[in-house]
């Protein structure tokens, strides 16, 4: 994927987590530093569906695979190459 992808998904995870740390650290444990929760990673993925037509829903949602900035992004992008 595209840098610019990679800046997309961060400025929306940006705006979520409400913190600029995600741009930085790449491994930041988001549930754990309570940057996100079940409400924020609604609005993530309401936000991701908006700005990138990827739907996800809530049955297949895997914590684990959102657990860091990276994970997001690898799991969009698996998601984006599988759509495609």
């Amino acid at each position: 994927m595209s840098a610019l992808f990679r800046d997309k998904v961060l400025q929306l995870l940006v705006s979520i987590a409400d913190t600029e740390e995600v741009r930085t650290n790449f491994d930041l444990p988001l549930y754990d530093h309570q940057l996100l929760d079940s409400i924020r990673t609604v609005e993530l993925m309401v936000s991701i569906e908006e700005e990138f037509g990827i739907k996800i829903s809530p049955a297949e949602f895997e914590r684990d695979n959102w657990s860091t900035p990276r994970n997001i992004i690898a799991d969009l992008e698996r998601r984006m190459r599988v759509n495609v």
